[in-house]
């Protein structure tokens, strides 16, 4: 009877120590504690999947006149983004990103404003253009450099600078870097016009009449024909052939440089116009409520004409 006793009494006090951990008031704050931090993380959590962001730059911020916009039909991560953004992506993006979404392909809502005074533009148009051609001027004297530089490595000991006349043995001794230059440079129109050459016969088709032209060119000289002659024949039949492709080079060269700087032009008068076009069409902001957009006839005339719409 008094194991059962005991055994009663031991079942009692394990309940009662239950219940009493069960209130505890330390387990209590720690259960609240933990429910009040998912609560909050939670909330955090719909606050920033909630909060519109630029989605060229993916930056919420705003700054007064560059606020976030909804100009198109697309909606969630991609609905908004800022206006300097969308400007800048409209004036550099080729095709019709100028007035329609490249996403959703609406089309977005312009109003028609006037345009303020673009001389900064132009002049930053024309700084624009000189920093490209300036940049393409330094990139051939950096190859003409490496090819004098070259040349000297080649004749380290002087044997070739030294070998011309006298007058021109006083000159060159006292001034070896212009003399490197100018083989640099007689280097670099040799090889353009070598590879100009080649590329003009490559881009012909085998059936042409000009073809049979390049042909001769090519292998109706007999090169190496001039070998069981003396070194004098050889060596004035290469110093023709120097001749020749310095001059093609240099007419290659030419070509090169205009195509160049009409390219270089074109692009930056193609992104000047789409800039100044886009403070005179500005995107209207529908607030997610999208419907289809409506231009005048002479703006929409006027956009197709610069291939925009």
């Amino acid at each position: 009877m008094k194991g059962v006793e005991m055994q009663q009494q031991q079942l009692e006090l394990g309940r009662s120590g239950e219940s009493h951990s069960d209130s505890d008031p330390l387990l209590q704050n720690q259960a609240d504690a933990s429910s009040t931090q998912e609560i909050t993380v939670n909330n955090e959590d719909i606050e920033n999947v909630s909060v519109p962001c630029c989605r060229i730059c993916l930056e919420t911020d705003c700054e007064p006149g560059d606020e976030l916009i909804s100009p198109c039909m697309c909606k969630g991560t991609q609905q908004f983004v800022h206006r300097s953004c969308l400007d800048h992506w409209r004036s550099v993006k080729e095709g019709f990103a100028f007035s329609h979404c490249t996403t959703c392909k609406a089309q977005f809502h312009l109003r028609v404003a006037l345009s303020e005074d673009n001389s900064w533009r132009k002049m930053k148009f024309r700084l624009f253009v000189t920093r490209d051609i300036v940049f393409v001027f330094f990139a051939v004297q950096i190859v003409i450099a490496a090819m004098g530089g070259f040349a000297y490595l080649m004749d380290k000991d002087g044997t070739f600078r030294n070998s011309f006349s006298d007058g021109w043995d006083r000159i060159l001794s006292k001034h070896p870097i212009p003399f490197y230059y100018c083989i640099g440079v007689l280097a670099f129109f040799v090889l353009l016009g070598f590879f100009g050459l080649i590329l003009h016969c490559s881009s012909l088709n085998s059936n042409d009449p000009r073809m049979a032209g390049c042909q001769n060119c090519c292998y109706g000289w007999g090169i190496l024909d001039c070998f069981p002659a003396s070194m004098e024949a050889c060596f004035a039949l290469v110093v023709v052939f120097v001749i020749l492709f310095a001059i093609l080079g240099i007419a290659y060269g030419f070509l090169a440089a205009t195509m160049a700087i009409q390219k270089i032009w074109q692009r930056h008068y193609h992104i000047l116009i789409k800039r100044e076009l886009t403070k005179e069409y500005i995107v209207e902001d529908l607030h997610g409520s999208y419907s289809p957009a409506k231009l005048d006839s002479e703006h929409e005339e006027r956009l197709k004409m610069v291939k925009l719409l």
